[in-house]
């Protein structure tokens, strides 16, 4: 049963958000998160099936890490995201098969410095999107994943720029977003860092009783469209950052949000719920640190005069996430949910990135020098 505290805390979310986008209900999918990309029966699980089409690029000499080293960082710091730099590539993944649990299929891998990606860490989710984005992949070169039309996802090794695109009216073809519907993704993923198989000094950084975490990276909205459909129950174009909180000893998992960008207000508060809305969805707990605090200066954001602002240029985000784990645990433990009684029983392993819509949007987000720096202050 949900503690006074926490009921009286979601009627305020309600008042200042709207019932949209903080109504627990799982057919809502207003809420600050739009789904999980597991098994809904495991949130960790991983139900990607084996390759199924060997990449036909010719092979060519790969990057080493030296040349695409990133600012060197002091001893008492670790980047917590592996292979930010896409070295390793990126999978190119099927869209789920809503008949058979789920399931999603490797199809085939792709490398953003040329030739093969032969064990990629990334994956590339395309949920609901319309047809397979694979079976319609136009080639543009190396740094480009896209169909030509409708879904991009780009990565420049020499600006550390990801570019993410997608039009959704390829899914909706003029028809109304409605309740209970799947509706379109676009994400990057990787469902596990390797924690368990870390040296206890690693596993240290990655522990959410980190001394500081601090998260940063530079954004920009530089293109966005709506086109409202009669009967759309609501339109939501969402991009979300999400790391994977998981249990060391139990299996407690949360969706440990930072909101980036919601069409429907340039800032709001933290949001705690649960995840619903769809079939799939896992019921894990979800915790989203507000836009107003990820954009603390009212000037500098992606809105302006309380308008969307698509444009060129960049805002740098920095934001040292260890109090907002803090009050995770604790909404949480209130809530009955963590089985785990410190932080020091969690650790950061997993994340995804990327917009997540509802409603016919063409929307497009770039993002350079993603980072999250664990510090551990001797």
């Amino acid at each position: 049963m949900k503690t006074t505290f926490h009921l009286l805390l979601l009627t305020l979310t309600l008042l200042l958000t709207g019932a949209l986008a903080s109504c627990r209900t799982p057919d809502d999918p207003g809420r600050e998160t739009l789904g999980t990309e597991q098994d809904a029966s495991d949130p960790a699980a991983d139900v990607t099936e084996p390759l199924t089409e060997a990449p036909t690029e010719a092979p060519t000499e790969a990057p080493t890490e030296a040349d695409t080293a990133p600012e060197t960082l002091p001893a008492n710091a670790r980047q917590l995201i592996p292979d930010v730099t896409f070295l390793t590539g990126m999978k190119q993944i099927s869209q789920k098969d809503h008949n058979d649990h789920d399931k999603v299929r490797t199809l085939k891998t792709h490398s953003f410095y040329g030739g093969t990606a032969d064990d990629p860490r990334w994956q590339l989710a395309q949920w609901d999107s319309g047809p397979c984005m694979v079976e319609n992949e136009v080639d543009e070169g190396p740094t480009v994943i896209t169909d030509g039309q409708h879904r991009t996802f780009g990565y420049d090794p020499d600006t550390n720029v990801m570019t993410f695109r997608l039009d959704t009216s390829l899914f909706y073809q003029g028809q109304p977003a409605l309740s209970g519907m799947y509706w379109p993704h676009l994400l990057i993923e990787q469902g596990d860092f390797g924690y368990k198989s870390m040296s206890t000094e690693e596993k240290a950084y990655y522990s959410c009783a980190a001394d500081r975490i601090i998260l940063s990276m530079d954004i920009r909205l530089t293109d966005y469209s709506i086109t409202p459909i009669k009967g759309d129950w609501v339109d939501a174009a969402q991009f979300l950052l999400y790391f994977y909180v998981k249990g060391i000893e139990t299996n407690d998992f949360c969706w440990f949000g930072v909101q980036l960008f919601d069409n429907r207000w340039a800032r709001n508060p933290n949001y705690i719920g649960y995840d619903g809305g769809k079939a799939d969805a896992s019921g894990a707990m979800i915790f989203s640190i507000g836009s107003q605090y990820v954009y603390p200066d009212r000037k500098v954001n992606l809105w302006k005069n309380n308008k969307i602002n698509p444009s060129e240029d960049w805002i740098h985000i920095e934001l040292d996430i260890r109090p907002f784990l803090t009050q995770m645990l604790k909404a949480g433990r209130a809530d009955g949910y963590f089985k785990a009684e410190t932080l020091e029983e969690l650790c950061i392993n997993g994340m995804n990135l990327g917009w997540e819509t509802i409603g016919t949007f063409d929307h497009t987000m770039q993002v350079r020098d993603l980072k999250l720096v664990s510090y551990i202050d001797e």
